[in-house]
């Protein structure tokens, strides 16, 4: 989607969805698990959500996406499935928006990798941009349609992932 296709559609009133996290909690997901891994274990609890939000009248479904990074997936031995885990998971997001009587868009989701930028941490900025485009271009590949870049506790980390969507 372009800018200005996205300011047309901005002219009205967009609803998100929202509290995935916590409602995949009440949904029976554990803590210390990958959320990505255990979504597309559990691919009908993410889809019932999503359906629901849909239902309520979103217009922005967030792809299950949040923590999809090189970085945090590696905590799991992950990083070598993040294509495939993206695609996945977007198209869970897009299932359930098919079934919408309202247009609804699919937003892949970036949020924090956990490692920190030098000289707190061991990472280079450009390595972090290059985490962050790996990521944009497997969601541009899976289908969607916005990004959206959330839960950032680093300014640094927060430039990363605009200098890689731009």
């Amino acid at each position: 989607m372009t800018k200005s296709e996205f300011k047309d559609i901005a002219k009205q009133y967009l609803y998100l969805d929202g509290a995935t996290g916590s409602n995949l909690v009440r949904a029976g997901m554990p803590s210390g698990v990958s959320p990505e891994q255990w979504i597309l274990e559990h691919p009908d609890v993410m889809l019932d959500l999503q359906r629901q939000y849909v239902a309520a009248g979103t217009n922005i479904l967030y792809a299950p996406t949040f923590t999809a990074n090189r970085i945090k997936l590696a905590e799991y031995g992950l990083e070598g499935q993040l294509e495939d885990i993206i695609r996945k998971l977007t198209a869970i997001s897009r299932q359930a928006a098919a079934e919408a009587l309202q247009p609804v868009y699919i937003a892949g989701d970036l949020t924090m990798t956990g490692a920190q930028l030098k000289p707190m941490g061991n990472l280079e900025l450009e390595q972090l941009i290059t985490v962050y485009k790996e990521q944009i271009a497997a969601m541009e590949q899976a289908g969607v349609d916005l990004l959206v870049i959330e839960t950032m506790m680093s300014l640094a980390e927060t430039r990363a992932a605009l200098i890689a969507a731009k």
